[in-house]
């Protein structure tokens, strides 16, 4: 009987870290998008489109990342709007008519990064409340 609740334990544990990595990982690419604006001298519209996105989801990652870390159930909801803003992301150059291949393919890149971390980190979180609530 002691097996179970020590593999329950240890697949919350497993899962809490794989939430907070991937949280971590997104936080950083939402700032690398943020600050691409500058080092690759992003203007116009589609510049600050990426400061204000790349804020947010470096935010809510972070966000996310605090909420796993204090023991409180990670939000599939979070790791959803990051995954929508990741798409945005890729979208983004095609939408606002930007023709730089540099901006394509950071945007590009980061995007789909994003959205796989947020996707990974969606799985974790759901692990993280089944196990809760099978353990309650």
């Amino acid at each position: 009987m002691a097996e179970p609740r020590m593999s329950r334990t240890q697949s919350t544990d497993d899962s809490s870290v794989l939430v907070q990595r991937t949280a971590g990982l997104t936080a950083v690419l939402g700032a690398f998008v943020m600050v691409s604006t500058v080092i690759f001298t992003i203007t116009d519209f589609m510049g600050i489109q990426n400061v204000f996105v790349g804020a947010a989801v470096a935010l809510l990652a972070v966000f996310q990342a605090y909420r796993t870390n204090e023991r409180r159930s990670p939000s599939i909801v979070i790791a959803a709007v990051v995954a929508v803003l990741g798409i945005w992301i890729v979208a983004a150059p095609f939408v606002l008519g930007a023709d730089r291949a540099l901006v394509v393919g950071v945007n590009g890149v980061a995007g789909v990064l994003i959205v796989i971390l947020s996707l990974v980190g969606a799985y974790g979180s759901r692990q993280l409340s089944t196990t809760a609530s099978a353990s309650a």
